[in-house]
C-alpha cells in the first residue's frame, strides 16, 4: 500500500516537472529535437509518441541523460517519407537509461499536439442521392 502510495506521489510529481518544463520550453522543434506529443511511464520504461512520415524506427532515435536528471531524445536519422503523419511510440528503458522513478527528472524535447487524424477524402460535389444534389 504505501509503496503504490509513493509511485503515484513520484508519477504526481513527474506530470508536475512535465507542466512546468511546457511553460519553459519554446513550441518549435530544434534540428535533430523532434517535438514529442506526450510521454508516458509504462512497466519500468519511459514511452515517447512522436510523428513519424512513414519511415521512422525506433532505432532511428537516441536518449541521453544529462546531470542524470534531464533527458533529451534525440532524431538520428531524418525521415523523409512522405505518407501522412502518424504518431509512433519510443520506448527506452529506465534503468538503461540511468534513471530512477525515485528521482525527479526532465525532458527537454518540446511538446505539441498529434497530428490531426483525417477521414477520407472531402468530397468536392455531393454524389446523386445524397442531401444538396439537385
Amino acid at each position: 500500500m504505501i509503496l503504490k502510495h509513493m509511485k503515484n506521489t513520484v508519477q504526481l510529481s513527474l506530470l508536475l516537472s512535465i507542466g512546468l518544463l511546457l511553460l519553459s520550453v519554446p513550441a518549435f522543434a530544434k534540428p535533430g529535437i523532434p517535438a514529442v506529443h506526450s510521454i508516458s511511464i509504462q512497466q519500468d520504461n519511459i514511452v515517447f509518441n512522436v510523428t513519424s512520415f512513414g519511415c521512422s524506427q525506433d532505432a532511428d532515435f537516441e536518449l541521453k541523460v544529462e546531470d542524470g536528471q534531464r533527458i533529451t531524445l534525440y532524431r538520428t536519422r531524418p525521415d523523409l517519407c512522405k505518407r501522412a503523419p502518424m504518431v509512433i511510440q519510443i520506448k527506452r528503458s529506465l534503468q538503461e537509461a540511468g534513471l530512477s522513478m525515485q528521482r525527479p527528472f526532465s525532458v527537454i524535447n518540446p511538446f505539441s499536439p498529434p497530428p490531426v487524424k483525417r477521414k477520407g477524402k472531402p468530397e468536392k460535389y455531393p454524389s446523386k442521392g445524397k442531401a444538396g444534389y439537385k
